[in-house]
């Protein structure tokens, strides 16, 4: 795997490049999480058109740090800086696109509203957008049941098997961050320019979906395509594929051209 000098640190990233790239996605995953849980969403993305590169943010998968502990949104946003200056200089002139998973779509969307005109569009997944009463008190343990992650039998295995993705650790350090996100939501996220999609399941536990609808509804670059009966690791969900489809085609239209689609590709 390459790695990223940080100030942070030095941090593992992966890549799933396309073949015939049109667009490049920088991508930030969840609490819990590594890079390496996200090859199918990979492989639909280069399927499309579309490299993807993702970075393990600091205390997760193969970068250093206590395990679950992300520092605070600059040093994630950090992350996401370098990946971005990577991609811009491995795949100069490509549209760029910001994503993150939970905690990863937190930095995403402060990004987007920083940067308006370096990323083309934004996809959210999993966006606690607002506060989580189980992450308001600081000195519990984050204790995630599998079954409010995703259905998927597939993930479920890996997440249990792979002794680099985990379900519990200290939350003190996720709810610091995660805190001062929200402090600061209400009044940045309404002056978001950059064309965003959330994609959320309806029966996600963990951020739940009510806030991510009244955001869509008052934000116009933001929208919102729900998955009945999905949890929160959408990308991860039984329903992956179609997720990455409405993702796929979010892009395309964004971005002006169409996805591929039973293997043809129409302009």
């Amino acid at each position: 795997m390459p790695f990223l000098q940080t100030d942070p640190a030095r941090v593992y990233y992966r890549h799933w490049p396309a073949a015939e790239p049109r667009a490049a996605m920088v991508f930030l995953h969840g609490f819990g999480e590594h890079t390496g849980l996200y090859h199918r969403y990979g492989f639909a993305l280069n399927a499309a058109g579309i490299d993807l590169w993702a970075v393990d943010q600091l205390g997760h998968g193969l970068s250093p740090g206590d395990r679950g502990d992300f520092g605070t949104l600059a040093d994630s946003s950090a992350l996401a800086e370098a990946l971005s200056v990577t991609v811009e200089r491995e795949r100069p002139g490509l549209p760029l696109i910001a994503a993150g998973h939970s905690f990863g779509s937190v930095v995403t969307l402060l990004r987007l509203v920083e940067q308006p005109q370096r990323y083309r569009a934004g996809v959210i997944s999993g966006a606690p957008l607002a506060p989580i009463a189980d992450l308001l008190d600081a000195d519990t343990s984050l204790d995630l049941d599998p079954s409010w992650l995703s259905a998927d039998p597939f993930y479920l295995d890996a997440l249990e098997n792979d002794p680099l993705g985990f379900t519990q650790a200290d939350s003190a350090p996720l709810a610091r961050a995660l805190d001062a996100a929200w402090d600061r939501f209400g009044s940045e996220l309404p002056t978001l320019t950059v064309p965003t999609l959330a994609v959320h399941g309806v029966s996600d536990p963990i951020a739940p979906i009510g806030p991510v609808r009244a955001y869509s509804e008052q934000i116009a670059a933001l929208a919102i395509t729900e998955f009945p009966a999905a949890m929160h690791d959408i990308l991860n969900e039984s329903v992956h594929r179609e997720v990455a489809a409405s993702v796929i085609d979010f892009i395309g239209a964004t971005l002006g051209w169409h996805s591929y689609r039973d293997g043809t590709r129409a302009e």
